[in-house]
């Protein structure tokens, strides 16, 4: 992580983890003025064994200082997106969501209350120049 003038930067490969007590959380900034409409992709690859996510979204109005973050002081859960269940092929979930111009968007990705404790174990690297899988983006469309 460095900053800059024009704001922080983040590395170019993310390390993406679940575990029981291990979450993930991922954030983005809208920032194209007249596009109203975010979609949120998780793109997950395969899995030798199938787990189920859950995807959350974040009550953030500001971006995260990940310097200070830990599980004690995540911002709150506002409402859960679904869950998502990786399996032995690549999966690609999407999700539309609105968003106003320089909205912060911030998403936790952990192991679904329904997941028998020691199933949920997954991890993969998401790569800057890779598009899928193991990717999480969000697209930002204008409405018409």
């Amino acid at each position: 992580m460095r900053t800059t003038r024009a704001g922080t930067i983040s590395p170019d490969d993310r390390k993406v983890h679940v575990t029981q007590t291990v979450s993930t959380i991922f954030q983005f900034r809208a920032i194209d003025w007249g596009m109203e409409s975010c979609e949120l992709h998780v793109a997950l690859p395969p899995v030798d064994r199938p787990t189920t996510l859950a995807l959350y979204r974040l009550n953030a109005t500001v971006p995260v200082d990940i310097s200070t973050l830990s599980f004690n002081v995540r911002p709150p859960r506002v409402a859960k997106l679904g869950n998502i269940v990786p399996g032995q092929h690549s999966l690609d979930w999407h999700r539309k969501l609105s968003c106003a111009m320089d909205d912060v968007l911030v998403f936790e990705l952990g192991c679904s209350e329904d997941e028998p404790s020691g199933r949920c174990d997954i991890e993969w690297w998401q790569t800057h120049n890779m598009t899928a899988p193991g990717q999480y983006f969000i697209t930002l469309y204008e409405i018409c």
